[in-house]
């Protein structure tokens, strides 16, 4: 894993697992993918996954599922083991979450072939925030949302500006963007930039993160 200064660093985690041997093989199988997600995020993104697991006012941290099982429990302290369970069901929710944020894009050189550039531009473009990606096991993904045959050098009306409003980690601006809005009527700002509703979707996007 990357640190904050581009040092490479290891931590080592212990699972406290059932001896069964098919559920230490199931555990292993799923330390080894979330090995494989921590270690293809960047520091910013790192830190936005351990905002998500901390528990807000806004957003709580456990499904109410979860809290009905620990309920079950009869009391309000619950075990070490069920806290650890709690855990790893939040963290396999952040997992699929950012799966679905990723399942429609494209690579850097498919962007490339897509746009008609070298396959140095879209990493270019991608530093000066006119197109949004999110590396993921070590490939840079592009949302295809993005994308429009008829808009400025490729891509929707507006986004470019949208992106440099807004202040928060690249998977962040993934899920604003593509999530339904109240200050934008209900659309989601990709749905309201094609509508041409350039300036209420940069005013929108200035507010994010602002408390």
């Amino acid at each position: 894993m990357v640190g904050e200064g581009g040092i490479m660093s290891g931590i080592n985690v212990t699972i406290d697992a059932p001896t069964g041997k098919y559920v230490k093989q199931a555990l292993e199988r799923i330390a080894r993918e979330f090995q494989d997600y921590l270690n293809s995020l960047q520091p910013e993104e790192i830190k936005c996954l351990a905002e998500r697991l901390t528990p807000t006012n806004i957003k709580p941290k456990y499904s109410q599922a979860e809290i009905n099982f620990a309920a079950k429990l009869g009391a309000d302290q619950i075990s070490n083991e069920e806290h650890s369970k709690l855990e790893l069901a939040a963290l396999t929710r952040n997992f699929k979450w950012r799966q679905e944020l990723l399942k429609s894009s494209l690579t850097a050189p498919q962007v490339a072939d897509l746009l008609n550039t070298t396959r140095q531009t879209p990493h270019d473009r991608l530093k000066k925030n006119s197109l949004i990606a999110v590396q993921d096991n070590g490939v840079w993904k592009f949302p295809t949302w993005q994308f429009d045959p008829e808009g400025p050098d490729g891509v929707i009306a507006g986004l470019p500006d949208v992106l440099k409003a807004l202040n928060v980690p690249a998977l962040s601006k993934i899920s604003w963007l593509t999530k339904p809005n109240s200050a934008l009527n209900g659309l989601t700002p990709i749905e309201a930039l094609k509508f041409g509703q350039i300036d209420d979707v940069i005013s929108a996007a200035r507010t994010v993160g602002v408390l």
